[in-house]
């Protein structure tokens, strides 16, 4: 293939990178609207979401204790894992995920809190297993975010492995959140679509596709004599 050929085709790609994130998280913000509009704002939604909350409660017994101390630890230890990738980014001026991560995690950590206790209401259907409205879980959406840094700061590239035990852990706080009652499956459900949404509006800005992984460069070493 010619190299102008070559270099037009890469030009495209790059153009094409900001439009599919703004798709993509367009259309997560639409599934996080639809999912509390019907989840949260219909009777049918509620009783749903109550039903399937209440079918954890068999387990609920028996591990109560362990989810309640993975639930109230995981965000303590995921903000201190976060800071060994941080520093190697600061370290090799990866400014651009360095900037992405504290997007994702800035964002979602508060318009998840603002959302829930001041733009989005609950209204009395009948069906109150949890009060207050708690759409969409805080928890969740903090632990998701920290797992995404996490990647966008992984040293030398997120593998297939890597990206999979993180997705895991945000998994982990899904079922321990609901397993312990703290939230309804809406709300966790919800937290991962804003997460979502968040993290592809901001790959595309910055070009995350075109940004090289972290590297640290090593000292160089003294010749042997």
């Amino acid at each position: 293939m010619p190299d102008d050929a070559r270099s037009d085709g890469r030009a495209a790609a790059r153009g094409r990178f900001p439009v599919t994130s703004a798709v993509v998280s367009v259309a997560l913000g639409l599934g996080f609207a639809a999912l509390y509009l019907l989840a949260v704002r219909t009777e049918v939604g509620q009783r749903l979401d109550d039903e399937a909350l209440g079918a954890t409660a068999s387990l609920w017994d028996a591990t109560v204790p362990l989810t309640r101390l993975v639930r109230a630890a995981l965000p303590l230890v995921l903000a201190a894992v976060v800071l060994v990738p941080l520093a190697r980014a600061v370290g090799a001026r990866a400014w651009r995920r360095l900037a992405a991560g504290a997007l994702v995690v800035g964002i979602s950590v508060l318009g998840s809190q603002l959302l829930k206790h001041v733009l989005l209401d609950r209204p009395d259907l009948g069906h109150q297993s949890i009060p207050e409205n708690s759409y969409p879980s805080g928890h969740v959406a903090a632990v998701t975010a920290l797992c995404v840094a996490i990647v966008l700061l992984w040293p030398g590239g997120a593998s297939r492995a890597v990206v999979a035990g993180w997705s895991l852990v945000a998994l982990v706080a899904v079922a321990v959140n609901v397993v312990s009652f703290a939230h309804r499956p809406s709300d966790v459900l919800g937290a991962l679509l804003l997460v979502g949404a968040v993290t592809a509006a901001t790959w595309g800005p910055l070009r995350l596709g075109e940004t090289a992984p972290v590297t640290v460069r090593g000292r160089a070493r003294a010749p042997v004599r």
